[in-house]
């Protein structure tokens, strides 16, 4: 198996957004005590002291600062257990690496560990290469990516046991033998504007879900990889929701972009296209309850890529109207509340950084959707029109908003 990406271009794309973003974040500790590893070159954050200092600072809890300097600098970090409340800032020039050999944070009994403006590599341990959150544990992550970790189990990013929150994070190039290239869930997860880019697993490429909660919002996945089910996720058993989400380019056996196997799945304004499966190019719907509106399953292919794939598979699925198919499946024809069959949804190429795909000026998902949320995966508001958009953009010129900093 062939699991060698690039790093440059994830790292690239995410360094300097990091810095602008921690430079107009303001940094107040949540309580207890604050620690400051290093006094203002790289060179003082990467001595032994320093590094054993980060370790008893996360195990004591507090505010953790990082004096290294302008320059990005990475720390060869030990394996930090905590139970207590502990928030780090890294300021978006702070590299953590378990160089290949540990896990990075491992949080037990009641526990609240916060990350921000960080990025966590080369972690690998079973059950978690970078983090594991224990079933009472807490963990909210802020802008901060997770590259290249791996585990020979689950969770080749992050084991979840607990609640677990992403923001504006990345989860890029990460491994897991079994399941969940990225994260594999059995507690609750929520995603909020999170791109999952290149993980890859035997079962969900990205996200393993079993048993616990997951909801995504305004996210993307691309080009994960899953060898057997859920190019992207594969969810089962318990409630799972995308909204304003897009899924492209994944590839797997079945369920390119997504496999549900059990539970209640949420569809809305969510964009697929361009995913690969032999079965199911987009969706491999098992069993369980379908709760689908405003959607696009669009240019599905086999594996190989070569030829084109059902855009979904298994029984069909149940629809809440206004979704638009490229073929005839995923839904029984003719459909409820105007779905739209055979229809080319039109879609733009695929945007950098931005993570989607516009809408062509003809596009038939135009002012075609109902009951859209109050804003797109831009974070733009719906509508911009007469009506809202069917898939997870809404039309009209890329403005940028302020950013909320959390």
């Amino acid at each position: 198996m062939n699991r060698k990406f690039s790093l440059l271009p994830i790292l690239t794309l995410l360094l300097l957004p990091l810095l602008l973003l921690a430079a107009s974040a303001s940094a107040a500790p949540a309580g207890g005590g604050q620690t400051t590893i290093g006094n203002g070159t790289p060179a003082s954050c990467q001595t032994q002291d320093a590094i054993n200092a980060l370790s008893n600072a996360v195990v004591a809890g507090g505010d953790i600062y990082f004096d290294c300097g302008a320059e990005v600098t990475t720390l060869y970090a030990n394996t930090n257990a905590t139970n207590q409340t502990v928030t780090l800032h890294g300021d978006g020039r702070i590299i953590l690496s378990g160089q290949n050999l540990r896990q990075l944070f491992y949080v037990y009994g009641t526990g609240n560990l916060t990350l921000k403006d960080l990025i966590l590599e080369d972690g690998n341990a079973s059950n978690g290469g970078a983090l594991f959150v224990g079933p009472d544990a807490t963990v909210t992550i802020n802008r901060t990516t997770f590259v290249s970790n791996e585990t020979d189990t689950h969770g080749g990013a992050i084991y979840n046991l607990g609640t677990l929150s992403l923001y504006d994070s990345t989860l890029g190039s990460n491994f897991a033998t079994q399941s969940g290239g990225g994260i594999y869930n059995e507690g609750t997860v929520t995603a909020e504007n999170t791109y999952f880019v290149s993980n890859q697993s035997a079962y969900g490429g990205a996200i393993r879900q079993v048993n616990g909660n997951l909801s995504v919002e305004r996210s993307a996945f691309r080009s994960n990889i899953a060898t057997q089910w859920g190019g992207a996720v594969f969810a089962e058993h318990n409630p799972v929701s995308f909204i304003n989400t897009t899924f492209s380019n994944n590839r797997a056996d079945k369920g390119g972009g997504l496999y549900h196997g059990d539970g209640n799945l949420t569809l809305l304004n969510v964009t697929f296209n361009e995913n690969r499966a032999d079965t199911g190019g987009a969706v491999y719907h098992a069993t369980g309850v379908t709760d689908i509106r405003n959607t696009i399953f669009a240019g599905s292919l086999d594996e190989t890529g070569a030829n084109p794939s059902l855009n979904c598979d298994g029984p069909f699925m149940h629809s809440e109207g206004h979704n638009i198919i490229s073929d005839g499946t995923c839904f029984a024809s003719p459909g409820v509340g105007g779905d739209l069959f055979h229809t080319d949804p039109m879609l733009a190429v695929w945007e950098t950084p931005a993570h989607l795909y516009n809408l062509l000026p003809s596009s038939p998902a135009l002012g075609y959707g109902l009951d859209c949320p109050p804003i797109d995966q831009r974070g733009f508001p719906r509508p911009l029109g007469l009506g809202c958009e069917v898939g997870s953009v809404e039309s009209g010129s890329l403005v940028y908003l302020p950013l909320i900093v959390r």
